[in-house]
């Protein structure tokens, strides 16, 4: 049985995407035959618009590829759920395809908000009619891996995503640790700091339960207060411009011997290494019991000890992308 054609459930109501481009300000890319515009188990915070060509999409759980043409978008599953891409996706035929991301949704909600509503509803309805037509292999490939305790790890897109990760933040430094955080709601329960507003938040799901989170920022992003002199990062020739921190790396009591601590780490150096962004370094910190656990994983010390005032006595750590990355990335 060969590839399967796209039967016509993801198509748009429009003859062409491309006529979109008088609507609202997208970007047009080329592709060219071979390109990946998906990496199965990799996250992404955009998708693609086809316009014209045709793409191969290899989904989880399948043994036959589907073939997607004009009208239909990729990387819209992981884009809505914040989940690793489902499957992966390549260029069959040279193809343009529009490029989409928050940024770009926004403008459209601001300058064209009848196409934003009819694109927002259309892209719900793709992503949960692949999700339903593919459920039947989702439980058989969930069913081989049960017992493995890996977690499904994913990039928060929503207030409600990021509030759980806050949540596990207090639930571990407040209320098991003891610590007092100048960051924390009580009422609320959450732990909530300046680089949230402009840093990357990782969750870990197990049996539909959060038991893990991690958080990235890039340097060049904003201010990164005194991480910046603690981790030692100035005496970096890469910082600021290619240098990445990740803090917050809470995980549930009773799974902290699991893989959940690698399984995060290995997402968010995923993440950042296809932003394109050129990151050499990762920095961290860890408290003492972890130091050998966090060497396994490829970081080094960076500086001296010091007080956090969440994980009491730390380390700060850093690890080299450019070297450990592709090692990282090999089980996603």
């Amino acid at each position: 049985m060969g590839p399967q054609k796209n039967t016509g459930e993801s198509q748009f109501d429009m003859e062409t995407p491309m006529a979109w481009l008088d609507l609202a300000n997208f970007k047009l890319v080329d592709f060219s035959v071979g390109d990946e515009l998906r990496r199965k188990g990799i996250h992404y915070s955009n998708m693609y618009l086809i316009v014209s060509g045709q793409v191969e999409v290899l989904p989880e759980g399948r043994s036959e590829p589907i073939i997607l043409g004009p009208g239909s978008p990729v990387g819209e599953i992981g884009f809505i759920r914040g989940c690793r891409a489902t499957g992966t996706a390549t260029v069959l035929q040279p193809t343009q395809a529009l490029f989409l991301n928050d940024a770009t949704l926004w403008d459209i909600e601001r300058k064209n908000p009848p196409l934003a509503l009819h694109l927002l509803r259309k892209l719900a309805q793709t992503a949960q009619f692949r999700l339903d037509r593919d459920a039947n292999l989702a439980v058989e490939v969930e069913a081989e891996t049960e017992g493995k305790a890996r977690p499904e790890v994913i990039l928060c897109r929503n207030d409600d995503m990021l509030e759980q990760a806050m949540g596990i933040r207090y639930q571990i430094y407040c209320e098991e640790l003891g610590r007092s955080s100048p960051y924390a709601d009580h009422e609320r329960k959450l732990i909530r700091d300046n680089l949230d507003s402009f840093g990357y938040t990782f969750i870990a799901m197990l049996e539909d339960q959060v038991v893990g989170t991690l958080r990235a920022n890039f340097a060049a992003d904003g201010d990164l207060g005194t991480l910046e002199a603690l981790y030692g990062m100035a005496e970096s020739p890469h910082h600021p411009k290619h240098t990445l921190i990740c803090t917050k790396l809470a995980v549930e009591k009773s799974r902290r011997g699991s893989v959940i601590y690698m399984e995060l780490i290995r997402a968010v150096t995923a993440y950042v290494m296809n932003t394109g962004r050129d990151i050499r370094e990762c920095y961290i910190d860890c408290i003492p019991g972890l130091l050998a656990l966090y060497k396994r994983i490829g970081f080094v010390p960076a500086g001296e000890m010091f007080y956090h005032y969440e994980n009491g006595p730390s380390l700060p750590m850093v690890m080299d992308l450019e070297q450990y990355s592709k090692t990282l990335a090999k089980r996603l």
